[in-house]
């Protein structure tokens, strides 16, 4: 009995070990493949998504199959970490461009980059609020009566005692404050538009595999967590 139980746990072993080196020799051919793609010599015809893509699984097969403490793998893993950082870093410029410049394309691809990363609500969440933001500050420097005033205490043109804003009679001081709301309200209409982008390109971009519509991908998360 107790020769069987040692042949059964070396046994055990052996096909864990066998697993281990499957993973691993997996993980290391799949951070090869990126290593090849990632040292294209013309860097703005990097394939971006499928470098994501790359990354992804690397990282998801060495969760997976817990390959952390395997020195060939660790060493990898260091290098496929910096070159994930390196991926969004180029993603997201990526994505503000065609933010910016309302090019369906970059904001398309830039998209994709993070789906396939695993980030699409995360990143989506971030521009967003970064809009949000944006809107916020622009109202705010569009109604500081103080600026506008450029001066102290009660009348016309400054700042009561308590501290309310007050125009008063002041025609510079309205005509600043017409002109301020007139910028606000052209950054507000940009910000508008570039939100309204995102949200037309996120509902019409599939991914190419599993033609996952990107809008559904993200508000089905956000679902998830809701509930």
């Amino acid at each position: 009995h107790r020769s069987v139980a040692a042949k059964t746990a070396q046994l055990s072993n052996l096909h864990r070990t066998t697993e281990l080196l499957q993973h691993s020799i997996r993980a290391l051919r799949l951070s090869k493949k990126l290593r090849d793609l990632m040292a294209a010599p013309d860097p703005e015809k990097l394939d971006l998504a499928k470098a994501a893509q790359l990354h992804f699984e690397i990282l998801s097969l060495c969760d997976e199959y817990d390959l952390s403490g395997i020195d060939a793998v660790d060493e990898e893993l260091n290098w496929v970490r910096e070159t994930g950082d390196l991926l969004r870093s180029v993603a997201m410029k990526v994505l503000e461009r065609g933010m910016d410049g309302l090019n369906q394309a970059e904001v398309g691809t830039g998209l994709q980059v993070f789906y396939n990363l695993g980030e699409l609500k995360v990143t989506v969440e971030q521009v967003v609020n970064k809009y949000k933001g944006l809107g916020a500050k622009s109202v705010t420097v569009a109604l500081d009566m103080k600026t506008i005033s450029g001066g102290s205490g009660y009348g016309p043109g400054g700042i009561r005692g308590s501290g309310t804003p007050h125009i008063g009679g002041g025609a510079k001081a309205r005509e600043a404050l017409w002109h301020r709301l007139g910028n606000c309200m052209d950054q507000l209409h940009s910000i508008a538009v570039a939100v309204w982008h995102l949200q037309r390109v996120l509902s019409k971009k599939r991914d190419p595999f599993t033609h996952v519509l990107l809008l559904d991908e993200v508000i089905q998360v956000r679902l998830i967590v809701s509930v």
